[in-house]
């Protein structure tokens, strides 16, 4: 298989998710943003470069955590039971942003980046649950 184009693939995750349910995000190299209704909303970003595929969802805003040390600490413990996924620290709208993420390589099948979608999702809502002793309530 040879690498993916923006619209190859949004065509195609528009097929298994739903049209309604996936869009093109205006980016350099390429992005789509997939939401999964059956996860709450979820929304899952692929971004598609040269050499990548980069498959993310923001997990939570800095500025929510109560204790950022034990909230790094749980991060660090989770990640590697968290599986085709990790756990990082970005910043997205000059917000400080935890965020769930994997990679793939630029000529994954449609099914291996459909699995990576579904399992980001699922590791992002067990995340949320197995952090939230370290976020401020509303």
């Amino acid at each position: 298989m040879s690498r993916w184009t923006t619209q190859e693939l949004l065509t195609r995750l528009g097929a298994s998710f739903g049209a309604d349910n996936v869009e093109e995000v205006p980016t350099a190299d390429g992005a789509i943003q997939v939401t999964l209704p059956d996860s709450g909303d979820l929304g899952i970003t692929i971004a598609l470069t040269d050499r990548e595929i980069f498959v993310s969802t923001p997990l939570v805003e800095a500025g929510q955590v109560r204790d950022a040390a034990g909230f790094n600490e749980a991060c660090l413990r989770l990640n590697p039971i968290n599986p085709l996924s990790n756990l990082g620290l970005t910043t997205i709208n000059e917000r400080d942003v935890y965020i769930v993420f994997g990679e793939m390589a630029p000529d994954s099948t449609a099914e291996q980046i459909e699995l990576e979608i579904r399992t980001l999702a699922d590791n992002a809502i067990d995340a949320v649950e197995a952090l939230k002793s370290y976020l401020v309530t509303a």
